[in-house]
């Protein structure tokens, strides 16, 4: 209802319904805020005197001067960044964790073209599981269907042992994170450490880095990375004479949908992708293959932190080593 001053709220006296009839007009006029209202309601009164009770003054001189707000229409876009990509069924049910970017972002590719948008995928909920498009309850957003290409479903009722490598988001961050597990008192919610955080990140809380940082993560929020291929686990793809790291989002036929430097989402050919090692078997002195700066190149090992999950190597470009994540150690890439 339009507030009154105090003249009129001696007309909301002498005429309630008159007045009752010009809120509900404004209503349908689509004045959706308090500003509106009161701008299409004392448009139609003109103060001055040409507002009258009269129940036969239906249109009076005073409503040619309505001011009318245009409110436009919403585009409506059906999410589909990568049309090229096979949309099919996923294995989710309603209320399970899922991991999908935002859908803000997800419209600006659909819209614009996903070259040049960044992703970060973060924890949502799964609305209505469906074929080829699923309902996402975004944190953020309203319920929204996706494609399920850009969904990763978390497996619920999964348990852990120390060691593990579970798919999970940083729960006192966010985004979606790999982590390794180093408590698993509670299996269902063990302790770990998120590897994909870097081990040298120099921001803190409590005083410990938050790359070498464990914290206990909620049941039915993660699940073990069991084998090569996974959604979330870590491909070296050939780029013309160079291999770059990135991460599957979703495998169909032929096709990869990746994630990689800098949150760029890109399709490649499975031929052109080497699978890695969820937990590299290497040891100190062994001739690897690691990212830095998102591109493979030649290196040694030269400490493996089991407990933490990380490869330290030789940096080509440093005195100091660089420390890398379990899950993107190649052995086997001919890189010259």
């Amino acid at each position: 209802m339009v507030q009154f001053g105090k003249q009129e709220k001696k007309l909301e006296k002498e005429c309630p319904d008159k007045i009752k009839a010009f809120n509900e007009k404004a209503k349908k006029r689509m004045a959706t805020s308090y500003e509106q209202l009161n701008i299409l309601m004392f448009s139609n009164f003109d103060l001055g005197g040409d507002f009258s009770c009269d129940e036969t003054d239906e249109e009076t001189p005073a409503e040619s001067k309505e001011v009318l707000t245009d409110v436009p229409e919403e585009e409506v876009v059906k999410v589909d960044p990568f049309k090229d990509f096979p949309k099919g069924n996923i294995i989710a049910q309603e209320g399970d964790y899922v991991l999908t970017p935002s859908l803000t972002w997800q419209i600006d590719a659909t819209k614009n073209g996903p070259e040049s948008q960044t992703f970060i995928f973060y924890s949502a909920k799964m609305a209505k599981p469906g074929n080829e498009y699923s309902v996402i309850d975004f944190i953020f957003d309203d319920d929204t269907e996706i494609p399920n290409y850009m969904i990763i479903p978390i497996r619920p009722d999964e348990s852990a042992k120390v060691g593990d490598i579970v798919l999970t988001w940083w729960q006192s961050g966010s985004g979606m994170k790999r982590a390794i597990v180093t408590n698993a008192s509670d299996p269902t919610a063990p302790e770990v450490n998120y590897i994909d955080i870097e081990w040298d990140n120099p921001a803190q809380t409590d005083g410990v880095g938050i790359g070498q940082k464990t914290e206990k993560i909620e049941p039915n929020t993660f699940h073990v990375l069991k084998n090569k291929w996974e959604a979330g686990t870590s491909v070296a793809v050939k780029v013309n004479n160079d291999y770059k790291v990135a991460t599957i989002v979703n495998v169909s036929g032929d096709k990869v949908l990746t994630i990689g430097w800098a949150g760029i989402m890109k399709i490649y050919d499975k031929n052109d992708c080497v699978a890695l090692d969820i937990i590299p078997n290497v040891k100190v002195g062994d001739e690897i293959q690691a990212p830095w700066v998102g591109k493979f190149v030649n290196t040694k090992v030269v400490k493996v932190d089991k407990k933490f999950g990380r490869v330290w190597c030789d940096d080509p470009h440093s005195d100091d080593p660089m420390i890398v994540p379990f899950g993107n150690i190649a052995t086997t890439l001919d890189i010259k």
